[in-house]
């Protein structure tokens, strides 16, 4: 009966120990357990490998007819749990685990379990508890691509095309699916016309590489989480030196830290002093979407007034040259956001395209003339003569009446100068014009009075509004002619 002795045996498996060496990279980062490994372990592949490459005697019968036993040696990864001597019921749960977690992940799944064979003499198993063991050490993974930020791994996805997609929803929270998808299938080379706008660049600025790696199937993200995980920043773990008199309470505010997690990490440091060494969480901050728009903008250029003296008219006087005209203009804004957030504005190509004209009024400069001309306009706004110069209710009408004009303004006849302005009996408030030339004027029954004694007015300049004060059966203007203190009948002198 031949023996394999444990030398013997060591030799004939350390090659396949060497390839599974370099096979496998385990490492843990944030909690996460992930395999950097393009192959998928089975539960007893190595062991049918062996059992049939290595001893060539057959199956267990034919072990057992030598006295022999069949063993098998259980790793999780590279790490030895023991030995079983039926390892069905370990085969069954890690199959049934991986079909369950392939139910709810919807991806493949693997396990780190593997079988090493040996034909033994008086093998001395404690297959329950070992069973047992190896659940707990044993780790189910599945492909899926790693997104980091800078180094620091944020989250996981299934695939390359998740992984893209996680890409795409950090573009979408900060621009609309219609506004990515022409940015995606539009050509910048194109002139934008006025009212429309695009988005010139999204830039992802922070982000790592994606790279494909094996992690456990509930540390897996949709695209959206994955971009929300981006978008909100990770921790690192690292090293920190404590400066001279720094306190626990220090580093805890300058790292935004809890004080349980600090003592974890550190369960042997002890007092702080300067030069020592701790772990510290370090805040690192989330990817930034950098989005620049670009719109092109049609704007009205408003026309200016100009006001412009004119020594041919009186003072008082305007008169517009030329009617105002606003203008337009054509530019291109470019804004700038971060994460939704405008951090620079600024316009460009700006292009007039009609030209503004100013609004231009003349103004009188000329010195309004004390003396009269001796020719007298109508001083209401239209209306008609509701009662001529006569005798009158017994007495004598010593002017003329004007009713229903088209306004109440009353306008001086001729330019002169105001001898009196206010309340006078009768009258009402009446005004009294000195044209310099022996003849005065009288305007009574007055709603307001514009002017004020002393004051130089042109023909035509406002004295006040019509109205029904003193004795006055209604609204309307009385007008009396005085010629070198004479009473004139005014219809002998005015146009109208």
């Amino acid at each position: 009966m031949v023996h394999l002795d444990g030398a013997f045996l060591a030799a004939l498996i350390q090659p396949y120990f060497m390839e599974e060496k370099i096979m496998k990279n385990l490492y843990k980062e944030q909690n996460l357990l992930t395999i950097k490994s393009d192959i998928s372990l089975k539960i007893f592949a190595a062991g049918v490998m062996l059992s049939s490459a290595l001893w060539g005697f057959g199956g267990e019968a034919a072990a057992e007819s030598r006295g022999l036993t069949v063993v098998h040696h259980v790793y999780a990864g590279e790490a030895y749990v023991g030995v079983v001597t039926d390892p069905d019921d370990l085969t069954a749960w890690a199959e049934k685990k991986e079909e369950t977690l392939e139910e709810e992940s919807s991806t493949d799944v693997t396990h780190n379990l593997s079988l090493i064979p040996e034909q033994v003499f008086n093998p001395h198993t404690e297959d329950e508890e070992l069973i047992d063991q190896a659940k707990d050490a044993a780790a189910f993974v599945t492909d899926a691509y790693e997104l980091t930020i800078g180094k620091h791994t944020a989250a996981y996805v299934k695939n390359k095309e998740e992984a893209e997609e996680a890409l795409r929803q950090l573009k979408l929270t900060v621009v609309s699916e219609e506004e990515l998808d022409r940015f995606e299938q539009g050509d910048l080379s194109k002139d934008l016309e006025p009212g429309d706008s695009r988005i010139a660049d999204i830039e992802l600025k922070g982000i790592g590489e994606q790279e494909e790696t094996q992690v456990e199937p509930d540390a897996l993200s949709t695209p959206e989480e994955a971009a929300e995980k981006l978008l909100a920043g990770t921790t690192s773990i690292i090293d920190y030196e404590v400066a001279e008199g720094e306190s626990k309470e220090e580093i805890l505010e300058l790292f935004e830290m809890d004080e349980e997690l600090f003592d974890e990490l550190n369960q042997h440091a002890g007092n702080l002093s300067a030069g020592l060494m701790v772990k510290v969480e370090e805040k690192v901050a989330g990817v930034e979407v950098r989005v620049k728009k670009e719109s092109r903008i049609q704007e009205t250029i408003e026309f200016d007034e100009v006001i412009k003296d004119d020594s041919g008219m009186l003072k008082g006087e305007t008169s517009v040259e030329q009617e105002g005209q606003d203008g337009e203009k054509v530019y291109t804004q470019m804004i700038t956001e971060v994460n939704g957030k405008q951090t620079a504005k600024s316009d460009e190509d700006e292009e007039v395209t009609k030209e503004a004209k100013n609004h231009i009024v003349l103004e009188g400069t000329k010195e309004i003339p004390s003396k009269g001309t001796g020719s007298l306009v109508w001083p209401a706004d239209g209306g008609y003569i509701s009662s001529h110069q006569g005798p009158r209710w017994g007495d004598h009408h010593k002017g003329i009446d004007i009713a229903s004009p088209d306004s109440l303004t009353i306008g001086n006849v001729d330019h002169g100068v105001v001898v009196s302005a206010g309340f006078e009996g009768d009258y009402g408030n009446k005004v009294v014009i000195d044209h310099n030339n022996g003849m005065r004027t009288i305007y009574a029954h007055l709603s307001e009075i514009h002017v004020q004694p002393g004051q130089t007015v042109a023909k035509g300049e406002s004295l006040g509004l019509m109205g029904t004060t003193g004795f006055s059966t209604g609204i309307h203007l009385h007008f009396e002619i005085y010629v070198n203190g004479d009473l004139k009948n005014p219809m002998d002198y005015l146009q109208h």
